[in-house]
């Protein structure tokens, strides 16, 4: 019998090679056998595991709850992007049955055109989506119902919203199986529930923001007047947008809430553009709650809100003919390293676009109250009064910029057991006499945020109408620190998780952070580049006008070689100003191109070489073991 030492070394190879494929294909062939329940998710995000949040939902079912998963055979004829995500909802799904234990019921339905089954996913509002010319529709849609017959809808499975997947539909799930949904009230001087009907002359018509909408699907939502003389004990949490102009007894009533331990989210606005937008003058809104603000050891400035130039969000300006995108300091983008990371509203949040938000400041530590900063502004920060905002240049503004080193609280947490802020009933006809509540009798819970504005659908996301649905397409995560916030205050806080994780996003930090310092480093230049342009036009101008009020031969005299030196000066300048404007792009794709050489050239370069010391390693090793005599 041969040796192993004596049979040649390829077939060696070979033999290794076939024995290693059947080796790997009888274990997953037994692994897909015993062990289909089994999954490891290996994504950073955890994109493929069920979030704390739908495991604490799914936990508060009682009775079971029925999921219809409408999923057509002939998706891929659509698109196999429409395909591979009907597969993805499946096995999400599958996921959710798993985890309930039996208290899931999972339907697959394939709704077959003029079947039973597609008369039965009509009925329940899903959207077909055209099969090619034909007059055949297919379907991706699921409804979820309960015992009682309550049913949510999702009338279309859009793969563009496959990041908010899990969320809308535990969403769902967790408001199906609530035997009461919390109540929020809210008092706002913003037509944030829409106004009127469409086609109607007066009043005028306005739509629902998107964001409410949002929270009626969570929460029951009562309007409340600003008069107000008292808040009923049925509001789990109380919603102040834009709270201006409060009468005495309406804060009174506010006060005695948050005495009975009642919970408050308010947005205070310093400059509000939708209120501008309504006919009202920037320096006349001036919210009043400063009486309730002093008992918490908090005040906040009515008439001045926050710059930032490192967190600037561009906008479009029109500047000679051209519209020019450029930072506007007051409207920034708050990212997640200015964000409470600890705070279950803020912590896993990466976006939230404010603009024109105010700032409050820590006057006193008070006894019994907790001060905790929700968002923070950057260092490259500085405070304009309201009147400097109501006609602003953002490129002038963003050049002229001057950061005083301070950051400023944007949003915070009260929590304790505050003092009332009145020593007692206010004198008037109208309050009820009821004993007055001098201190909390349980500790509250208060968010505020220095801005309104920003619930509005434009600082946060986009819509899309996809076959008559409309689709919602989040590039901020506005809606999400509110909803959180109102879920956090009203003790329902499961969803939480969902929304972070809904949110999820992996930005080029390190490219993000070349483009702000670059804009810092030439902020300057251009501001003096651009200065001297103005003034050099201006200049030119004043000299072509006073030429032509001269003879020809009087201005070739005197007035003609300085024209001439003008111009050619407007030509330099501007050439410089375009070079120190083109610095930040090209620094931005030269940082690009080498993260793209180190990930296609460098990384495989390194293991081909690590491959290549390897192999010559274990040859020198060989060679040396045939010298000695020895097997190697």
């Amino acid at each position: 019998m041969k040796k192993i030492s004596d049979i040649d070394r390829s077939f060696l190879g070979l033999t290794g090679f076939v024995f290693a494929a059947f080796l790997f294909l009888s274990i997953n062939l037994i692994a897909a056998l015993a062990f289909s329940n089994y999954r490891a998710d290996l994504t950073e995000n955890k994109l493929y595991s069920l979030s704390q949040g739908t495991k604490e939902a799914i936990a508060q079912i009682r009775e079971p709850l029925t999921i219809r998963f409408y999923m057509s055979g002939q998706l891929a004829k659509v698109s196999e992007t429409h395909a591979s995500y009907a597969v993805r909802v499946l096995e999400l799904l599958e996921q959710y049955a798993s985890a309930a234990g039996g208290k899931i019921i999972l339907q697959v339905i394939d709704p077959e055109p003029f079947s039973k089954k597609e008369d039965e996913a009509l009925s329940y509002g899903l959207t077909g989506i055209p099969l090619g010319n034909s007059s055949e529709f297919v379907y991706m849609g699921l409804t979820i119902t309960n015992s009682a017959d309550r049913k949510r809808v999702i009338p279309l499975l859009d793969p563009l919203r496959e990041s908010f997947l899990e969320y809308d539909i535990s969403k769902y799930i967790a408001d199906l199986t609530r035997s009461k949904r919390p109540t929020v009230g809210v008092i706002s001087t913003l037509p944030i529930d829409g106004q009127g009907r469409p086609n109607q002359m007066y009043p005028k018509y306005l739509p629902r923001w998107t964001i409410m909408s949002q929270i009626r699907e969570i929460f029951d939502v009562h309007f409340i007047s600003r008069q107000t003389l008292e808040v009923s004990k049925d509001i789990d949490v109380l919603m102040m947008v834009n709270p201006k102009k409060i009468p005495e007894e309406t804060a009174y009533a506010i006060d005695q809430f948050l005495m009975r331990g009642g919970r408050m989210l308010i947005l205070i606005d310093p400059m509000s553009e939708t209120e501008i937008a309504m006919g009202d003058a920037p320096y006349a809104v001036s919210p009043d709650l400063s009486i309730l603000f002093d008992q918490w050891g908090l005040s906040f400035d009515p008439y001045r809100f926050v710059g930032d130039a490192m967190l600037a969000q561009p906008v479009n300006q029109k500047k000679d003919g051209q519209t020019l995108q450029v930072p506007f300091p007051a409207r920034i983008g708050v990212s997640k390293t200015y964000m409470n990371p600890d705070d279950p509203i803020t912590g896993s949040l990466s976006l939230i676009n404010l603009s024109y938000a105010g700032h409050f400041t820590l006057n006193k530590k008070v006894r019994d109250i907790e001060v905790t900063p929700l968002i923070m502004s950057s260092p490259e920060s500085a405070l304009f009064s309201t009147e400097e905002g109501s006609q602003p240049d953002p490129a002038k503004m963003y050049r002229s910029f001057k950061a005083d080193g301070k950051t400023r609280i944007l949003a915070v947490r009260v929590r304790g057991k505050p003092a009332s802020a009145f020593k007692e009933t206010p004198k008037s006809n109208f309050l009820k006499r009821d004993p007055h509540i001098a201190k909390a009798v349980k500790t509250t819970n208060i968010v505020v945020i220095g801005d309104a504005d920003f619930l509005a659908d434009k600082y946060w996301t986009t819509k899309e109408k996809v076959l008559g649905e409309t689709q919602l397409h989040p590039f901020a995560d506005n809606a999400d620190f509110v909803i959180n916030a109102l879920d956090n205050l009203s003790d329902s806080a499961s969803l939480i998780t969902l929304r972070s994780k809904a949110a999820w996003r992996n930005p080029l930090t390190l490219i993000e952070d070349l483009a702000k310092q670059s804009g810092k480093t030439y902020r300057e230049e251009e501001g003096r580049l651009r200065g001297e342009l103005d003034a050099a036009r201006k200049q030119l101008k004043e000299l072509t006008e006073s030429a032509e009020k001269e003879t020809a031969e009087i201005v070739a005299r005197k007035e003609l070689e300085k024209i001439r030196n003008l111009q050619n000066k407007i030509v330099r300048l501007r050439s410089e100003l375009r070079s120190v404007q083109s610095i930040l792009s090209r620094d931005v794709i030269a940082l690009e191109m080498k993260l793209m050489l180190i990930n296609v050239l460098f990384v495989p370069a390194l293991l081909v070489i690590i491959a290549l010391l390897v192999s010559w390693r274990r040859r020198v090793r060989r060679l040396s073991s045939v010298r000695k005599g020895t097997p190697s």
